[in-house]
């Protein structure tokens, strides 16, 4: 049996994955939604990542 999402992914994931927006995708794969909309989450997902390993050093 695989184990539940915890309520704090849940809660994340929607926070941070957003609905698809063409104004924050790359002109050059503007006509490629699914790729341009990956590509935005995976950079905000390094974004967020970068912040919190900058505020663990600060500690």
């Amino acid at each position: 049996m695989a184990e539940p999402i915890p309520e704090v992914i849940d809660y994340l994931y929607n926070y941070f994955v957003t609905e698809p927006n063409p104004k924050f995708w790359p002109s050059y794969i503007q006509s490629k939604p699914i790729l341009a909309h990956g590509m935005w989450s995976f950079y905000q997902g390094l974004l967020l990542g970068l912040q919190l390993a900058d505020a663990c050093r600060e500690q």
